[in-house]
């Protein structure tokens, strides 16, 4: 009897420790997408608070790089993050073989996750809440509808209406309209949040469990 526990014992140690090995290489992923992806969105941001400081008369500089700054300060790509392995530790029951202190920090991880999702959804609505040809108007002639990356791209590009192509006056009247100053700032701000929670949130936190794993690795 005390064999066979001490097998079943070893098994489950064994089970523990793929699990978490697996668990860590689904969390390394995350973490390069996540700094990749915060490195790029701290540059858009800092374009988009260029572009608010011109609009309200803080800033100055010429129209090229006003061009420039609209022309980049919305990251066009998504995050994605795996979760599979943690999805099929928990379908599965083997999510119980975790520490409580390593299934607790994957709860607030998770939690960290939805809630980002929860401020890229309200971002979404601002820009896509239906149509409405005056906002769409004015998110074109500013540079402001995503374009998909050339190295992602599967058919030719899409070039801007005519019509949406403004010379450098009616640009810089635009970009100081306060009508455009509101909507770009309602959307900033969601960006800047993105950032915060991203960063101090699902960064930090994916940073430490991933210590944590390795903690109780070397533990055992």
């Amino acid at each position: 009897l005390q064999i066979n526990n001490w097998n079943e014992n070893r098994k489950q140690e064994n089970s523990k420790q793929h699990l978490m090995l697996a668990i860590k290489k689904e969390l390394a992923t995350n973490k390069e997408h996540i700094e990749d992806y915060l490195k790029e969105l701290n540059k858009s941001n800092a374009n988009f608070n260029k572009v608010l400081l011109y609009s309200i008369g803080k800033d100055s500089f010429p129209v090229d790089s006003l061009r420039y700054y609209l022309s980049n300060m919305e990251y066009p790509r998504l995050l994605s993050l795996l979760s599979s392995v943690r999805e099929e530790a928990i379908n599965s029951g083997k999510f119980e073989l975790l520490s409580d202190s390593l299934k607790q920090s994957l709860s607030m991880l998770k939690d960290y996750t939805d809630s980002r999702k929860s401020i890229n959804n309200i971002s979404n609505e601002i820009v896509n809440s239906g149509f409405d040809f005056k906002v769409d108007r004015l998110l074109n002639s500013l540079y402001l509808v995503p374009e998909i990356p050339s190295d992602l791209a599967l058919h030719s590009p899409i070039p801007k209406h005519p019509d949406f192509i403004l010379n450098d006056a009616n640009l810089i009247t635009l970009v100081k309209d306060p009508e455009t100053y509101l909507l770009l700032d309602k959307i900033y701000v969601y960006n800047i949040a993105d950032e915060i929670w991203m960063r101090f949130g699902l960064a930090d936190q994916t940073t430490k469990t991933l210590n944590l794993i390795d903690k109780e690795l070397s533990n055992d």
